[in-house]
């Protein structure tokens, strides 16, 4: 943009501070390809500087330095840029490093968050966030109130300077202390309809969950198998997927290189060669095996325990019994 009383355009840099200084730096190509930097000036407010926002003056938009801008420097282009500065008291349109211009103060709150924001294709204006809990859209480059609307009800006053604006008019900010929210200042004040759509599918049958006797359990059975989780995520009629198809296909082709080695080699060596879901077999059998040697087991321990109450019975009766007669002999004087 071009400086105050100067008939070209250079590359400008703003520097704003919180406590109210704004430094202008020119950047000028040198010989080698490079730039240099050259202060040329600062410019004193009153506030904490929240926004600084170049605006070409003639069209309206933003004066950025596109590639396209910086490209017609070579070619002599100018672009008649003025600043729009905000800070937490006022906002102010001038030429730096001057600080006339039009000026707007904030009557009542402050203003912790703004920017230069575009209504579709109908021209820019600032919006700001307050601190009365609402958010206000001033007019450029008059800074005249277009519309005023409360978003406290949506967002946390006390964290309005966190929040960001984007330049389509969408503002993120905080609800709470770890939950942020987007509004679109641009909207009709009605919330957004929830959608109905579902995340699974609820005409496909769910399978029933995989159970376990304690017996199993207090023995360490792998009781969930890669197959059940299968049926469990995907259902009974899940095809089998691209993976599964190529590790079927590379244990088959261990399964035929196996076959054809020496009848040698060791147990062991065919161990370290077989495949994930050849190890996950050979594991369910071992355990198959470990749970039918406890199933053997508890039924000896059954067998047992049926036949010591067996005795315990007999051996009771047996008392009874010769109780009963010791007492009808006592009667008879036997």
């Amino acid at each position: 943009m071009a400086k105050l009383a100067l008939d070209y355009s250079s590359l400008l840099m703003f520097v704003g501070t919180s406590l109210g200084s704004l430094s202008t730096f020119k950047l000028l190509p040198e010989s080698h390809g490079g730039y240099s930097v050259h202060y040329s000036g600062t410019t004193s407010v009153e506030g904490k500087i929240i926004c600084v926002a170049p605006i070409d003056a003639d069209l309206g938009d933003p004066a950025e330095a596109t590639q396209a801008a910086v490209a017609g420097l070579r070619e002599g282009a100018r672009t008649n840029g003025v600043l729009l500065l905000v800070t937490t008291s006022s906002a102010r349109i001038f030429k730096p490093p001057a600080a006339k211009g039009a000026h707007k103060s904030w009557d009542e709150f402050l203003c912790d968050s703004a920017a230069v924001v575009r209504y579709q294709a109908k021209g820019y204006a600032l919006l700001g966030l307050y601190g009365d809990g609402s958010a206000k859209v001033y007019s450029i480059p008059a800074l005249k109130q277009i519309a005023s609307a409360p978003v406290n009800h949506i967002l946390d006053v006390r964290r309005f300077s966190e929040a960001v604006i984007t330049p389509t008019g969408d503002v993120l900010g905080w609800t709470g202390p770890s939950e942020t929210a987007m509004l679109n200042v641009w909207g009709t004040g009605t919330d957004l309809t929830r959608s109905r759509d579902k995340l699974f599918n609820i005409d496909v049958q769910i399978p029933p969950r995989p159970t376990i006797s304690n017996v199993r359990w207090m023995t360490g059975t792998l009781y969930v198998t890669p197959a059940d989780m299968d049926a469990l995520i995907g259902g009974p009629d899940r095809p089998p997927s691209k993976r599964m198809l190529e590790q079927m296909r590379a244990e088959e082709r261990e399964r035929r290189a196996l076959g054809r080695q020496a009848a040698s080699s060791s147990s062991s060596s065919g161990r370290e060669d077989e495949g994930y879901w050849a190890y996950m077999q050979r594991q369910v059998q071992e355990r198959t095996q470990n749970l039918g040697f406890t199933d053997n087991s508890m039924d000896r321990l059954e067998e047992n325990s049926s036949n010591f109450a067996d005795d315990v019975n007999k051996f009771v009766s047996k008392q009874k019994k010769k109780a009963v007669m010791g007492l009808i002999g006592s009667k008879l004087g036997l």
